[in-house]
């Protein structure tokens, strides 16, 4: 296994103190305390996490955050953890999921020989007759259901409920969400701030973080109570606001998810940026990751995303981008703006063109096709 692990990076969350190993499809793996699942796996040179739901293509990292589609594992008997987010512990017994006999070397793969018979939702006029083979067709149907198995034995963790009464409520705790909770707080408003991600800051942690330390501190002295790696899952009647909480350190006695049932008289929702790729051929490729991603990878994990990549952009977290990767050692073969558009086959492997209407969108490139404000397609 080869090592991508950069250096120490100015706002790495990795306590490189604090180093140990974990299994990924029964083989050993190192990693530091900070480190996700899949970014102690991309630090070894990991690239592939899962297969596609019908052809079982190959898929790698794409967002590198909660929202990542492509890093659903089983952990610890645990189906569907969303690996780009978990935090791998010491001894994490981690899977990858509907492979078989193996996620290098998956049978299911061979679907996609017969693809121009499986169109989408052929599963739906398929298997209508004869009605008294249902029972056939739904075992088989079963096995290519694209998720974990659920675990038979009895879950002894705890699991907590909590009633909490704030003025504000604020969804969200990026740059924006911090500022609204202090102006609220300075107000005199009790104040509850919920963030998924484990730390607050939001893109400040791996862009600009000029202003990082000043609105934590800021946060800090107003005494706003902050649930981090939480979510607002819904709002109902009267401003009954309903959060999962998955973990609390240091939390007497421990759990390991709380429901926190929230009355709060006023609701602010700042969610961020949540980046969308370019509808291109060739862009569901493993390498092919969100600007976004790159960042976090060698800003938050220290991880070198490849050797070479190719830049798509359209705005300034393109630049930044090609900086981080340029800090990173990582060849830079091509930055390519967005607008005016390309002509037609003149970078892409595919001849993959961006869609129209898309915006001010990321990026795609060969063997790779980034998204969201920026893209970027790296190799190793």
């Amino acid at each position: 296994m080869s090592s991508h692990r950069l250096s120490p990076q100015p706002g790495e969350v990795i306590d490189r103190g604090r180093s140990f190993t974990f299994r990924w499809n029964a083989s050993p793996f190192a990693a530091y305390d900070g480190d996700t699942i899949v970014s102690a796996l991309a630090a070894s040179g990991e690239r592939v996490f899962s297969r596609s739901l019908k052809y079982h293509r190959r898929r790698g990292l794409l967002t590198g955050d909660f929202n990542d589609p492509n890093c659903m594992v089983t952990a610890d008997g645990e189906p569907n953890v969303r690996a780009a987010h978990r935090l791998v512990r010491p001894g994490m017994s981690v899977s990858s999921q509907d492979t078989w006999p193996s996620l290098r070397f998956d049978v299911k793969a061979a679907n996609q020989l017969v693809s121009r018979f499986l169109g989408p939702g052929f599963y739906y006029k398929t298997f209508m007759r004869p009605q008294r083979l249902w029972p056939a067709y739904d075992g088989v149907l079963a096995r290519f259901a694209h998720g974990g198995h659920a675990p038979t034995a009895a879950d002894g963790d705890r699991y907590d409920q909590r009633y909490v009464h704030p003025d504000v409520l604020v969804a969200g705790g990026g740059p924006a969400g911090m500022a609204a909770a202090i102006a609220a707080a300075d107000a005199g408003a009790r104040v509850l701030l919920v963030e998924e991600e484990h730390h607050l800051g939001g893109h400040l942690r791996w862009g600009e973080s000029s202003d990082l330390e000043s609105l934590r501190a800021a946060v800090d002295a107003a005494g706003i109570e902050v649930l981090t790696d939480a979510v607002v899952t819904g709002r109902y009647d009267g401003n009954w606001v309903s959060v999962l909480q998955r973990s609390a350190p240091g939390a007497t006695p421990h759990f390991r998810e709380r429901l926190v049932k929230a009355r709060a008289k006023h609701l602010i929702l700042a969610p961020g940026l949540l980046d969308r790729p370019y509808v291109v051929g060739g862009n569901d490729l493993p390498g092919v990751m969100l600007s976004t991603a790159v960042r976090r990878l060698v800003n938050l994990y220290a991880v070198r995303p490849g050797d070479r990549a190719v830049v798509l952009t359209a705005n300034a977290s393109g630049d930044a981008a090609v900086a981080d990767l340029t800090r990173a050692g990582v060849e830079v073969a091509r930055p390519a703006p967005a607008r005016p558009p390309l002509r037609r086959g003149c970078w892409t492997r595919d001849r993959a063109r961006t869609s129209p209407g898309s915006g001010g969108g990321p990026a795609y490139a060969p063997w790779s096709a980034p998204t969201g404000p920026s893209s970027t397609a790296t190799s190793w």
